[in-house]
């Protein structure tokens, strides 16, 4: 899975003070939440996300926050996380990530148990570029949101992003496959099917994991 924050003047206009929750399911079974947020602060905009996803023995929880400007441009992101995931155990502790966005220059770093991960520079393109992570269904969300007067004319559509976890670029690419439902790649990687109404990713069905996230509210 990826999510996505925006790095163009297109930015969505989300209705401020409104509360979007995606139910995450396995099997037919909840095993977590994501709810998001956006509010004004000053001149500024915020959008706070929280996660909390947990099944037997493994359990992602934790928020992050967008701070950006009014024409859409971000200004910090900011991301903590405690994951604990049995197939991947080399990721398992507390994730702090930061990032300040800069004219085409973004500045950052990532730490984990409180130990530097990563730090430094990252150039980023001119024009519409986003930025993504994992597991955050919300601002993947938003990306479709502000490409989908493009998107819903195209068979393919590609945007570039910003992978915050592997602070590189990627391909973010959506081929159509019906009116509606569109299956989505980040880079190599199979994200899934996403179904969206009206630039509203309504349900994203990842089935090489079994897992299916839906719009509740």
């Amino acid at each position: 899975m990826a999510i996505v924050l925006s790095h163009c003047a297109q930015y969505p206009r989300l209705k401020y003070g409104a509360t979007y929750v995606y139910q995450y399911m396995r099997g037919g079974v909840e095993i977590g939440t994501e709810v998001f947020s956006l509010e004004k602060k000053g001149t500024h905009s915020v959008m706070r996300s929280d996660l909390h996803i947990s099944e037997a023995n493994s359990h992602q929880r934790g928020n992050s926050e967008l701070v950006f400007r009014k024409h859409g441009k971000p200004m910090a992101y900011s991301r903590h996380i405690d994951v604990t995931l049995r197939e991947i155990p080399a990721q398992n502790g507390i994730w702090e990530l930061r990032y300040v966005f800069q004219s085409k220059k973004v500045t950052g770093e990532v730490t984990k148990d409180g130990l530097p991960q990563w730090k430094g520079i990252i150039e980023v393109e001119k024009g519409d570029v986003y930025c993504i992570d994992n597991n955050a269904l919300s601002l993947l969300g938003i990306l479709v949101k502000a490409n989908y007067p493009k998107l819903r004319k195209k068979t393919i559509y590609s945007v570039k992003a910003f992978h915050c976890s592997e602070a590189r670029v990627r391909d973010v690419t959506f081929r159509k496959i019906k009116d509606g439902t569109y299956h989505c790649r980040i880079g190599r990687i199979d994200v899934g099917d996403l179904s969206i109404r009206d630039g509203t990713v309504l349900k994203h069905e990842d089935a090489t994991r079994g897992l299916v996230i839906r719009l509740m509210k």
